[in-house]
């Protein structure tokens, strides 16, 4: 009987989390960053960039284009960049995009949400948003980590 009010419980209690996500519509991503020619901007910490039309005929931009940020790796302290989609999960309207500053920080100029854009998170830190921003995938493609591919999650 302990057993079974044992499972139930702990059944009640993995129920009743509920994973908030927004409703920013899926869009495909798939950018190359070069840091050596045309991305070299974003080398240095906090540096940024938004991308919000393909630069060639292969890459796609997300739903409201795609911010691109060298920020704070959390496992090993040094740089890597971190993507994420323009779009403020709040607002969810395509023209209303995030702007991002130089100290790891976006904030939406619609809602007034600041996002934490420099550990990866892409957490709301303050206002009235409860979604994070819609983070892709940056995986190195290169050994030398000098260029990047940006792409969906899933």
């Amino acid at each position: 009987m302990k057993r079974f009010l044992f499972c139930l419980l702990v059944l009640g209690i993995c129920s009743c989390s509920k994973l908030e996500e927004s409703d920013i519509p899926y869009a495909l991503v798939y950018i190359n960053i070069d840091l050596r020619f045309q991305d070299r901007d974003l080398v240095g910490l906090y540096n940024h960039k938004s991308i919000t039309s393909a630069r060639t005929a292969n890459e796609r931009t997300g739903y409201s284009g795609v911010l691109v940020v060298c920020g704070i790796d959390a496992t090993t302290g040094g740089t890597t960049y971190y993507a994420y989609d323009l779009c403020c999960p709040h607002e969810c309207k395509r023209n209303i995009r995030i702007e991002a500053d130089n100290a790891g920080k976006a904030t939406c100029p619609e809602c007034g949400t600041e996002f934490d854009i420099g550990y990866g998170t892409g957490a709301p830190t303050k206002g009235i948003s409860q979604y994070p921003l819609r983070r892709y995938q940056v995986i190195p493609t290169s050994a030398d980590r000098q260029e990047w591919v940006i792409r969906n999650m899933n």
